[in-house]
């Protein structure tokens, strides 16, 4: 809105539809954002969930942003120029719904986004434009959200002001990631200190435990609070000398709580 484009809507999941890890977790951190909603309703710009979605709603572009569900043909054929995803990864690399947690398991701290169109097939359009984000050490999972939505909103703008929507095929080889599941909230104590760090912040709103795989049996945790590069022993759980609780990785020792 900034730039001067016109939004014909925003478009918001249907909350009862919103996937879980099992039946006992809680709900996944992908309800609506209440900022995108205030700021539509001050702005008057309708808002609607996908399964009430008028369908005489025009719309030269669709744009997507980490929507939980596949959208229909249908509705992507109704973009009079193109139906566009904004994925946090470069593609085809960590396609599916939670990308920058795996990224962040994985220990990556460039973080990539692309612009890309899109097809039935997940994540798998011909691509438009892709970029790197470098993720600061201990960045938290919203104000990493915020860096990639601006690398993302950048790229789009850049493309609408061109008219330029063309696309390269992604080839190959493509990877692909579903939600987590319990398992992969553990956290191996053979990793780099910081690796563990880096990913215990930033997915720390998830608001799910993590489980240290400390001697002599795992340690269930909320969070990292620091970290030091030191001498160590992988798994080893001790008291710091101001009395917080450390667990030893690769190359150093994990605070938490």
């Amino acid at each position: 809105m900034r730039a001067g484009q016109r939004l014909a809507a925003v478009v918001i999941p249907d909350i009862s539809d919103q996937p879980t890890l099992n039946a006992n977790d809680k709900l996944l951190p992908i309800v609506p954002n209440d900022t995108i909603v205030a700021n539509a309703r001050t702005h008057g710009v309708p808002v609607w969930t996908l399964s009430y979605l008028p369908a005489t709603l025009k719309f030269e572009l669709l744009v997507v942003a980490c929507f939980p569900h596949r959208l229909p043909q249908a509705l992507l054929n109704r973009a009079k120029i193109a139906a566009l995803n904004i994925h946090p990864s470069r593609l085809p690399a960590y396609r599916g719904p939670a990308p920058v947690f795996w990224q962040l398991r994985d220990g990556m701290r460039e973080i990539g986004v692309t612009l890309h169109h899109m097809t039935s097939r997940i994540d798998a359009g011909d691509i438009i434009a892709q970029t790197d984000v470098t993720l600061p050490i201990g960045i938290s999972g919203s104000n990493a959200d915020a860096l990639l939505a601006n690398a993302g909103v950048h790229m789009l703008l850049t493309t609408i002001q061109s008219g330029d929507f063309s696309g390269q095929s992604q080839g190959s080889p493509a990877s692909y990631k579903s939600w987590p599941c319990a398992k992969d909230w553990s956290v191996p104590t053979s990793w780099p200190v910081m690796h563990a760090f880096n990913f215990m912040r930033g997915v720390a709103e998830w608001e799910q435990s993590f489980t240290l795989l400390s001697h002599p049996k795992p340690l269930k945790v909320r969070k990292a609070t620091d970290f030091t590069h030191d001498s160590s022993i992988p798994g080893a759980v001790r008291l710091s000398r101001s009395g917080k609780k450390e667990v030893g990785f690769a190359d150093g020792w994990l605070q938490v709580c």
